[in-house]
């Protein structure tokens, strides 16, 4: 196997207003006499195949011919484009690449069914943010059974086959994507085929693969599919030495090559993570048996995790079970604030129900077990549950130390700070700030598919997702992102999403805009994203995702100021934009005027805090305004949903 680089990287010059390709990768290039002429004949069929046809929009309303839109800022003449490929048919015939991917959407435009192949607007969104959990799409192209190149490498890795309409031009519905991808993430302009070439060379989730024999037009809609940046996997004998490539035969070797480029995702290489015990079910978690008897949920029982010094991991029992309870955790790690053990005490009582009739809970800060009938269940085995529970999820951690509590006289004499370290830790959560933590959080969990998106994370502004705040500190500081089924880009490679980043000096504390934020940002999305402001929506304000829960934008009706709309909202904002308006303008990169966040942002002292927080809000939809029940200020209107905004 081996990669070829892309070749005669050079930027053409046109002149305003024409038509044609905006630049000429490989142009010049020398081809053998036998490559020139399959490359020929191979222009020749896509030029018959087209003839009389005219431009029809496809499955988008707002990318209904992407690859033409790219290369030609406004619809051609079919015959001009035709007329370009024929001039130079025989002189250059890489030169006139791209006016062939405009030829191959004229083609799939007209055929009957393409609609059935293509996404289309919110559903190439959900691809697109799918491929988080992808190694990335492949199209396949040549005679080779296709259900076995899929199983062969779906039995390795996880790729999306795009379906094409018919074998030999089954790579379109993955140019259509991708194009559209580099419109949507990139940012990439109308006409700009060279930046949105580099975009998905660099960031597109997608591969073609040769296999099998391939007659003419499909070798030139391979060296096609390449000029438009995307790799491929090509037998040894393919032709042209052009593009990004490696060489494989068998499908043993194409299924190890895969992975070889840096736009395909793959997962982060893990440590080993303690298991389990077998005697736990994840098939029980969940389950309520009746229970028969409950150890815990008494007066003077509770539940605790704490930060402290432990000499000897493992469990302690004092007492005989059958009904108050007790259950200390003290764990040996840094730095283990107030957020840290409160979400991992809460994350691991869940494994307790994956015990053969037992149920699980915690209330008012005790500990309950439910017991079903025939159960026989050892205060031990409680503590080495909770134990293997902190060392599966959070794996980073090494020393833990249980101690198991029944004896009546010793809870009796210990709820009482228990219960004042409990409200300690509320007390230290709810009054923490931007200004009083060390760090903020980190997450490039959706990096996959959006490169210019990093999520900040602070006590006042949580995850935009509906994820908790101490659930990514905890991640980044404890555990592995990749548990969750998370796959990287080349940027991230080998490192965990949840990351934590020293706020550096305050710039703007209105604003919310930090030093240590900026240097963040620009590392984790490799300088496409240099400033965040926490707080505002004017100049950086945060980039958005894909799983934004709520979406603030500014707008100058009913009056000038903000408005906040649901995810997935049927209605209009006064304005006229809808949610997918406002999805495809926020979808992975930073849109001044607009910026995603979760419901628990509406309530913080700092939400929109550079625009004096709710003062600004002019309007919300029907369902934030339910979120926010009576401290929804007087003066903001409610939209309806399924109606304009106007009429709410």
């Amino acid at each position: 196997m081996s990669e070829m680089p892309l070749e005669n990287d050079a930027r053409g010059d046109r002149a305003p207003g024409q038509v044609g390709p905006p630049h000429t990768h490989g142009a010049g290039v020398y081809l053998e006499p036998e490559a020139r002429a399959i490359l020929a004949r191979g222009l020749d069929a896509l030029v018959r195949m087209t003839e009389g046809l005219a431009f029809l929009p496809l499955s988008s309303e707002r990318y209904p011919l992407p690859l033409t839109a790219a290369v030609y800022s406004e619809v051609p003449d079919p015959d001009r484009v035709r007329d370009q490929v024929r001039g130079r048919m025989e002189t250059d015939p890489v030169s006139v690449l791209e006016a062939v991917l405009v030829l191959l959407e004229l083609y799939e435009c007209n055929q009957p069914g393409i609609a059935d192949f293509l996404p289309d607007d919110a559903a190439f969104l959900s691809q697109a943010f799918a491929t988080k959990r992808l190694n990335g799409w492949i199209a396949v192209l040549g005679d080779a059974d296709r259900e076995e190149v899929e199983s062969s490498v779906n039995g390795r890795w996880k790729f999306r086959f795009v379906p094409g309409r018919a074998r030999r031009t089954a790579v379109y519905p993955l140019l259509n994507m991708l194009a559209r991808y580099g419109c949507v993430y990139g940012r990439i302009p109308r006409g700009d085929s060279h930046a949105l070439g580099h975009f998905v060379e660099d960031y597109g989730p997608g591969l073609v693969v040769c296999q099998g024999k391939l007659d003419d037009l499909e070798l030139t809609l391979s060296l096609a599919a390449m000029k438009l940046g995307v790799p491929a996997v090509v037998p040894t004998d393919y032709v042209f030495p052009l593009g990004r490539q490696m060489r494989a035969n068998s499908i043993v070797d194409v299924v190890d090559s895969l992975l070889a480029f840096p736009n395909i995702h793959r997962l982060l290489d893990l440590p080993e993570i303690p298991g389990l015990p077998d005697y736990l079910s994840g098939e029980r978690d969940g389950e309520k048996p009746k229970p028969v008897a409950t150890w815990g949920d008494t007066p003077e029982s509770f539940y605790l995790l704490r930060k402290g010094r432990v000499h000897s991991p493992g469990v302690t029992v004092s007492g005989e079970p059958g009904g108050p309870m007790g259950v200390l955790l003290t764990v040996d790690a840094e730095p283990l604030d107030a957020f840290d053990r409160q979400y991992i005490e809460a994350h691991i009582v869940r494994t307790l129900s994956m015990l053969p009739g037992v149920s699980a809970a915690v209330r008012d800060g005790r500990l309950a077990l439910g017991l079903g009938s025939d159960v026989e269940l050892s205060p031990e085995r409680v503590g080495e549950v909770l134990i293997a529970a902190v060392r599966h999820e959070f794996p980073k951690i090494q020393n833990v130390r249980v101690e198991v509590i029944l004896d009546p006289e010793r809870l009796a004499g210990m709820v009482e700070s228990v219960r004042a370290e409990r409200a300690a830790r509320r007390q230290e959560i709810a009054s923490a700030t931007e200004e009083s933590v060390a760090e903020f959080a980190t997450c490039v969990g959706c990096s996959p598919f959006a490169p210019d998106h990093v999520c900040i994370l602070t006590p006042q502004r949580p995850p935009q997702c509906g994820r908790s705040y101490e659930r990514i500190r905890a991640g980044a500081l404890y555990s592995y992102d990749d548990m969750s089924d998370i796959h990287h880009r080349a940027l991230h490679l080998g490192m965990n999403s949840y990351g934590v980043c020293g706020k550096g000096r305050s710039i703007d504390l209105a604003a919310g805009e930090w030093s240590g934020v900026n240097e963040a940002a620009a590392r984790l999305t490799g300088g496409r994203t240099r400033r965040i402001q926490l707080h505002s929506l004017d100049e950086a304000p945060p980039t958005g995702c894909g799983c934004f829960q709520l979406v603030m934008f500014k707008t100058e009706q009913p009056s000038p100021g903000i408005g906040i709309m649901h995810r997935g909202c049927k209605g209009r904002a006064p304005d006229g934009r809808t949610w997918a308006d406002l999805h495809y303008a926020l979808a992975g990169k930073q849109t001044p005027g607009i910026a995603g966040a979760s419901p628990g942002y509406l309530s913080s002292a700092k939400f929109l805090l550079a625009h004096g927080g709710w003062t600004s809000v002019v309007w919300v939809s029907s369902r934030i305004a339910a979120m926010m029940g009576e401290r929804l200020p007087g003066h903001v209107q409610v939209g309806r949903d399924g109606a304009q905004g106007e009429s709410g």
